[in-house]
């Protein structure tokens, strides 16, 4: 890959806001297209995520060009959520599992090579989510809030601190991405995809 292929990804992950939302879709047909869009604080659509399997999800820009993926590992019905992220050329760069039981305030750990990033709720049943690094500074906020109550679509607003770096930022992004099909997981009868 030469460097300018590299540089629309990192030009997205070097945004401070993006919002994470599920596409709005008729509830009298069957939808068969992305999962979730990517978009800028404007609504501009940046990226798509798609499935690709069960549990696992790619991340692609407009020219759909793979940018990350995210694969749920451990999916057993009792197991702990465990996740692996992958970069554009399909490399490891990550992990995101959840330390204990997911409905506590802290949901989610993020480990990647000698960085570890931490999601925990400022309240039990809140609705925002603190992303703190290794040493306990607060480094982004992710808010989730329904797009339309009537079929339950969520939106996360995904806000990174300045001093967060571009890969703290994609990172972030892909936990989001873990969140929601956690959220989406537990809300399926059994544990089954949703």
């Amino acid at each position: 890959m030469g460097g300018d292929e590299l540089e629309p990804v990192d030009e997205l992950f070097s945004l401070r806001t993006v919002i994470l939302a599920e596409p709005r879709r008729s509830l009298l047909r069957t939808y068969h297209g992305p999962k979730m869009h990517l978009a800028a604080e404007d609504g501009t659509v940046l990226a798509h995520l798609h499935e690709r399997g069960t549990f696992a999800y790619a991340l692609r820009g407009l020219g759909n060009r793979h940018l990350l993926g995210v694969d749920l590992v451990s999916r057993r019905a009792l197991a702990r959520p465990r996740f692996q992220l992958t970069d554009a050329g399909g490399r490891p760069i990550g992990e995101v599992y959840a330390p204990g039981r997911v409905n506590h305030t802290r949901l989610l750990d993020i480990r990647s090579g000698n960085d570890t990033l931490r999601f925990t709720r400022t309240a039990l049943l809140g609705k925002t989510w603190l992303v703190r690094d290794h040493i306990d500074c607060e480094v982004g906020r992710v808010t989730v809030s329904s797009v339309r109550s009537l079929d339950g679509l969520q939106q996360y607003r995904v806000e990174s601190d300045r001093s967060a770096g571009s890969e703290q930022r994609r990172l972030i992004v892909a936990a989001t991405v873990c969140l929601q099909v956690i959220r989406r997981w537990l809300a399926a009868p059994q544990g089954s995809p949703a």
